[in-house]
């Protein structure tokens, strides 16, 4: 079975210069269109967002979301499957935290913003095979000591929720020199640098910042093989989609 993948910080907010979220929406259907997803993940969605969800999404795809906080911090880490080819199993969300299966956050675990951080997960089963996988979707906060920890609690659910096959795509505030990513790859492996090893950035600011900051990424256990990583930086008549690039991976389970 082959996957088609990509994950966005589709950006919570409506900002200056054209890039609200009504105008970044047609853009981002523009360039997503084309490639047909399987599964469309993104990271900083908020209510928002819902007003123009059917627009992005039409009814092909089904989805599940969590609010990290109902009241002070309404983002989610959004995943969305095509619902003619995938049967969902089981959805569910651990906060990164010390205490995992409740809605909270744990000191230094966002050491900047201090806010509630999570990470979703669906388990899926493609129809006309019957084989099932998990996918996770995250949002890193701030600082190595939170990263690491969210890092080892990711691989300790995937493991606790199922045997499946499974990747995690994700926001994770983390370039591949810091002691998170190193975690990660303890457990998982980086499709990009399996594959394209493309050292650009993913996160741009709307093309103001200057950092190489590549910090978002597919990752999948050793029972998913990488096929393909590309980084969505085509721009729609001179505008970005949002302060990150989409990041497309092709995966085979």
């Amino acid at each position: 079975m082959i996957l088609k993948v990509i994950t966005l910080n589709i950006r919570h907010a409506d900002d200056l210069n054209g890039n609200t979220r009504k105008e970044r929406m047609p853009r981002i259907k523009k360039v997503f269109a084309p490639i047909d997803a399987d599964i469309i993940n993104f990271q900083e969605y908020t209510p928002g967002w819902d007003v123009l969800r059917g627009e992005l999404l039409g009814d092909e795809y089904d989805y599940y979301l969590q609010f990290r906080s109902e009241e002070t911090n309404p983002e989610s880490a959004f995943i969305s499957w095509k619902k003619n080819k995938f049967e969902c199993l089981k959805k569910g969300t651990f906060w990164f935290s010390e205490t995992p299966e409740v809605m909270s956050k744990s000191d230094g675990w966002d050491e900047i913003f201090d806010c509630y951080r999570i990470c979703s997960y669906v388990i899926l089963k493609e129809k006309q095979t019957g084989k099932a996988f998990t996918v996770m979707n995250t949002h890193f906060g701030f600082g190595d000591y939170g990263q690491v920890k969210s890092a080892k609690l990711i691989w300790e659910y995937s493991k606790k929720i199922s045997d499946n096959p499974t990747l995690i795509t994700g926001d994770f505030n983390t370039n591949p020199e810091t002691p998170a990513y190193n975690e990660m790859i303890k457990y998982f492996s980086d499709v990009n640098m399996q594959t394209a090893k493309d050292m650009g950035r993913t996160f741009h600011g709307y093309g103001k910042s200057t950092k190489n900051s590549i910090i978002d990424y597919c990752f999948i256990d050793d029972k998913i093989k990488p096929i393909k990583s590309k980084r969505l930086d085509t721009l729609v008549d001179g505008k970005y989609l949002s302060d990150h690039y989409p990041v497309y991976f092709e995966l085979e389970i």
